[in-house]
C-alpha cells in the first residue's frame, strides 16, 4: 500500500509539472502567429486585439485550473515550416488525447448560455473539432464570456450527462462515443461515418483531420485536393482489408 501510496504521489508532481491543456476554438480574423510569439518572447507583449484576449483568457484559465503549460495550434505551431506543419498535423490527436485538460471556448454563446446552444455553434461541424472533442479525456467547454458553460463547475465536462448530451446532439454522434473514444474501439465504417457531416474550408482537411483518429500514417501534402481522401481510403483498406469503405 505504501509503494502505491508513492507511486500516485510521484504521478501526480510529474502530472502536475509536465499536464498541459489544449485550446480548441474558432479562428476569429488575424490570429497570433507562431513568428509573432517567438519574436516578442510572451503572448503578453502582443498588439491589442480581440483574437490576444481570446490567447490571454486561454492562458489565464489555464493557470487557474492549477496548470503551467498551454497549447494554442494558432501559435504554437511553425506553419512556415512545412516538415513542423506536417509533424503537428499527424501527432495531434494525440495531443489532445494526453492533454491534461481541453478547453472549448464557444465565441458565439452568449452569456449565460442556454441548454441546446451547443447546437447553435457551426464550430461543431468543422472537420478538425471532431477530434478536439473526442480525444480528450478531461474537456470545459466556455461561453463568449469565458464563463464554464451552464455554469457547471465540475471537474470534467466529460462527466456532465447534461452537457454530453447536449454535445452528442450538436455533433450527431452518439453520446457514449463522444465520452469513451478510443481509435481502437470503432468499426472502420463507424469512423468515416462519424466524418460524414463535417465541413472543411480546405479539401484535404477532410482526411487530414481523421489522420489521428484512424492512427494513419499518410503525410499531409496540401495541393493534392481531394486525392487525399483516396490517399487515406488506400490506407486503410490496405491495413484492415475492408474493401467497403470505398463506397463511404
Amino acid at each position: 500500500m505504501t509503494r502505491e501510496l508513492d507511486d500516485e504521489r510521484i504521478r501526480q508532481v510529474v502530472t502536475g509539472f509536465f499536464g498541459y491543456v489544449m485550446f480548441s476554438h474558432a479562428w476569429q480574423g488575424n490570429e497570433p502567429s507562431f513568428q509573432e510569439v517567438n519574436i516578442l518572447k510572451s503572448v503578453w507583449s502582443l498588439p491589442e486585439t480581440p483574437p490576444r484576449e481570446k490567447l490571454h483568457n486561454f492562458c489565464q484559465e489555464t493557470r487557474r485550473l492549477g496548470h503551467k503549460w498551454a497549447w494554442s495550434d494558432t501559435c504554437c505551431i511553425d506553419k512556415t515550416t512545412s516538415s513542423i506543419l506536417n509533424q503537428s498535423l499527424m501527432s495531434m490527436y494525440k495531443w489532445y488525447a494526453d492533454s491534461a485538460a481541453t478547453l472549448v471556448f464557444l465565441a458565439n454563446v452568449a452569456h449565460p448560455s442556454k441548454p441546446g446552444d451547443l447546437a447553435c455553434s457551426f464550430w461543431m461541424t468543422r472537420a478538425w473539432t471532431l477530434q478536439e472533442l473526442l480525444a480528450p479525456k478531461v474537456i470545459y467547454f466556455y461561453d463568449s464570456e469565458w464563463k464554464l458553460y451552464h455554469n457547471d463547475t465540475g471537474e470534467n465536462h466529460k462527466q456532465s450527462p447534461e452537457i454530453m448530451q447536449e454535445l452528442a446532439n450538436a455533433i450527431k454522434i452518439p453520446r457514449g462515443t463522444v465520452t469513451t473514444f478510443s481509435p481502437d474501439r470503432l468499426e472502420v465504417r463507424d469512423k468515416l461515418r462519424l466524418a460524414s457531416t463535417r465541413n472543411a474550408t480546405i479539401e484535404e482537411d477532410v482526411a487530414y483531420s481523421l489522420i489521428g483518429i484512424f492512427k494513419s500514417n499518410i503525410r499531409p501534402h496540401y495541393g493534392e485536393g481531394a486525392d487525399a481522401v483516396g490517399h487515406l481510403l488506400e490506407e486503410i483498406v490496405a491495413r484492415f482489408g475492408e474493401v467497403t469503405v470505398l463506397a463511404w
